[in-house]
């Protein structure tokens, strides 16, 4: 149990340091990841990779930085 919480404030310290749009970015690799593990070698070569960018421009979700919280520093 003490190791379990350890982990979760470790992440949490991790996450912290992240943007939302890392976390978001990170997310979205590690789904298409799972996705290709469940593929058929032939499949995959088949398709073409899309990026996270791609994905944001075709999907409209695409949005402004949010403005920095006082006192970060900015990126």
């Amino acid at each position: 149990m003490k190791s379990l919480s350890l982990l979760f404030c470790l992440a949490v310290c991790c996450a912290g340091c992240s943007s939302k749009e890392q976390v978001y970015e990170r997310l979205y690799e590690g789904f298409k990841m799972r996705e290709r593990m469940t593929q058929h070698p032939v499949d995959l070569a088949l398709q073409e990779p899309i990026s996270y960018d791609r994905y944001k421009r075709e999907t409209g979700t695409d949005r402004e930085p949010e403005p920095p919280v006082p006192g970060e520093i900015p990126q």
